[in-house]
């Protein structure tokens, strides 16, 4: 066996038993390791997004690379333990319904949610999206996967169950994708006659690849063109900010090469 592959499998266990944040000093007593040696084997694991880490506290723990290819563990957990934080904020500031997507199992799936508090106000549920071309954060998840599956999940749509306001053929739902990976949003309006406005952005991890898509929806009637802007501008700053948190291990290992 390569002995450093061993010694990043043990740290991997060590961080999955472990579960919360530690630090670099206990995780070399425990792997009878030196700091130094831990912590570089740390910071590689960091970068492929395997483990991440506390800028304030220094700590590690276990990273959403590592989540996803747990076996018997809901793969979503952790991702909704992320983000969970961050669109409590949008919640607050707006009072509008937010929802958070990852593509799992060739599958859309609501990770978590917060409705708005107002009588009338957009719902969402647990559990797979079946038109996610409909949502402006189902159209973000889809905008960021390859090509195939892309074309795949096209042919396989009804895109005529979606309704008015959506794409009707295949071109046209790739032409509406390829658009949302260039803007870095996507935005959709009475899809089906719904009367909801939404903005959806993505979260990228220290990969570059897509985690989740966050989404914030109304009815039209709450969202005129300068509060909408204003949604838009918030929702791009803070899945920003989601993206940057999960890519900081990746730069500080960067900035310690240089």
């Amino acid at each position: 066996m390569v002995q450093s592959v061993e010694k990043a499998l043990r740290l991997l266990q060590l961080l999955d038993q472990h579960r919360e944040w530690i630090g670099v000093r206990e995780l070399a007593r425990q792997l009878v390791l030196s700091p130094p040696a831990t912590h570089s084997l740390l910071q590689t694991l960091v970068a492929a997004g395997f483990a991440e880490t506390n800028a304030l506290t220094r700590q590690y723990r276990l990273g959403l690379s590592a989540v996803r290819l747990g076996g018997g563990m809901d793969p979503l957990r952790k991702i909704r333990g992320f983000a969970r934080p961050h669109i409590e904020q949008l919640a607050a500031k707006f009072d509008e319904t937010i929802v958070v997507l990852a593509w799992h199992d060739e599958q859309a799936q609501v990770v978590d949610w917060i409705q708005a508090g107002h009588s009338l106000a957009v719902t969402h549920h647990h559990g797979v999206i079946e038109h996610p071309t409909g949502l402006a954060s189902g159209r973000v998840l889809l905008a960021y996967q390859d090509r195939e599956t892309q074309v795949r999940h096209a042919r396989a749509e009804n895109l005529a169950a979606i309704g008015a306001n959506s794409p009707r053929t295949v071109a046209e739902l790739l032409a509406v994708l390829a658009k949302v990976a260039a803007d870095g949003c996507a935005v959709t309006r009475d899809i089906g006659n719904s009367g909801v406005v939404a903005v959806g952005a993505p979260v990228f991890d220290a990969n570059h690849q897509l985690v989740i898509a966050v989404g914030c929806s109304a009815p039209i009637s709450r969202m005129p063109p300068k509060r909408l802007a204003a949604v838009r501008t918030q929702l791009l700053k803070l899945t920003g900010a989601m993206t940057r948190s999960l890519q900081a291990g990746a730069r500080d290992r960067h900035a310690v090469a240089m």
